[in-house]
């Protein structure tokens, strides 16, 4: 009987374990989410948004005829801010058709409704040399190998630009989500560290940083948190901000 218990016990946490692995919601479930926001930008954090941008604006190449690719770009405000700044090779690809929509609706050019599946048939390898994916990476059901099937369009020594919410505040976003303050249910707690071992040497880490210690707040309290914020030490601010960003670069095959 001790024997049993035992072994059902030691069953019961190695099937706990599997499940705690397992994607938060399969990509069908996030592609509905996201098709029922059908006015994306009228609910969007513009702070937040705008602290993203400009990481994006200090680390894309300045040459303005470069081909970049928008991954889960969404409604398309990432595109449109860079297509009025004069990058006009764009592309944005989108599960969702909703946000595809509401992309086009800006007038953006080059908008498919598709997945990393769909970039990999439709995009020939080596095609762009700046990729972004904004807040994306947490949606994905399997990020690992999402990320080495986008790695097949980029060119080699092409940067990846990636951003995510940090971990430590998945408990408030969420509570967010739930009182209907932002969208509901980030996907995967990411942890950088942990995908990076298993890209092994496909990717080069060139830069990764926190920032943003607080959001949704009067200008004057966000800007006396900038300055806080820029007194914390990098590597304290990859575990206590809210954003974390991502700079990875081609390494070759």
């Amino acid at each position: 009987m001790f024997i049993f218990e035992f072994n059902f016990i030691t069953i019961k946490v190695i099937r706990l374990k599997a499940m705690k692995q397992r994607p938060y919601r399969k990509k069908k479930v996030v592609q509905e989410d996201f098709d029922k926001l059908t006015d994306y930008d009228s609910r969007r954090d513009m702070y937040y948004f705008h602290r993203r941008l400009k990481k994006v604006l200090d680390v894309i190449p300045k040459d303005k005829s470069i081909k970049i690719l928008d991954f889960g770009g969404g409604s398309g405000l990432f595109s449109l801010e860079l297509r009025e700044r004069g990058y006009s090779n764009m592309h944005l690809v989108d599960a969702s058709l909703s946000q595809c929509r509401q992309a086009r609706e800006k007038r953006l050019k080059n908008v498919y409704v598709g997945d990393e599946n769909y970039v990999i048939r439709h995009f020939e390898e080596g095609t762009f040399d700046f990729i972004l994916m904004c807040d994306v990476i947490e949606h994905l059901e399997r990020p690992v190998n999402t990320l080495l099937k986008i790695r097949k369009v980029l060119k080699l020594h092409g940067l990846l630009f990636i951003t995510y919410p940090n971990p430590l505040w998945f408990p408030i976003l969420n509570f967010l989500g739930d009182i209907t303050l932002k969208l509901k249910g980030k996907d995967n707690k990411i942890h950088l560290e942990k995908i990076r071992k298993k890209l092994g040497s496909n990717f080069i880490l060139k830069s990764h940083e926190g920032c943003m210690l607080v959001s949704m707040l009067p200008k004057p309290i966000l800007r006396f948190f900038e300055y806080i914020e820029a007194l914390i030490p990098s590597r304290i601010r990859r575990k206590v901000c809210i954003l974390n960003v991502a700079v990875l670069e081609k390494n070759v095959d």
